[in-house]
């Protein structure tokens, strides 16, 4: 398994925008196969938002099948990247596998 953390940083006046654009990309994101698990989150910093989306994928070529050849560009919907001020996006190998059924 593969979690993906894409982690954006984004002023108070246009959190409800980056809201929206995030939540119309999660059924979109739903329809991959591979795909585990996702959860949007967000943590208030002063006049900042800090929003997370944690994927976590079936094996590398599930990621690959919805990111593209390049693991490091985030992909958003249009207009979505306009809104945040920083981006980060990191890779992890889960080691709490479950057993197999």
């Amino acid at each position: 398994m593969i979690v993906r953390v894409l982690t954006a940083t984004v002023s108070d006046r246009a959190s409800p925008r980056l809201h929206e654009l995030m939540r119309q990309q999660l059924p979109i994101l739903r329809e991959y196969d591979g795909l585990v698990y996702v959860k949007l989150a967000r943590r208030l910093i002063g006049r900042e938002e800090e929003v997370v989306l944690i994927e976590e994928w079936r094996d590398t070529a599930a990621l690959y099948a919805w990111t593209g050849p390049n693991l490091d560009l985030p992909r958003l919907l249009p207009g979505t990247e306009d809104l945040i001020t920083e981006l980060r996006i990191a890779h992890y190998e889960a080691l709490d596998l479950d057993p197999p059924i």
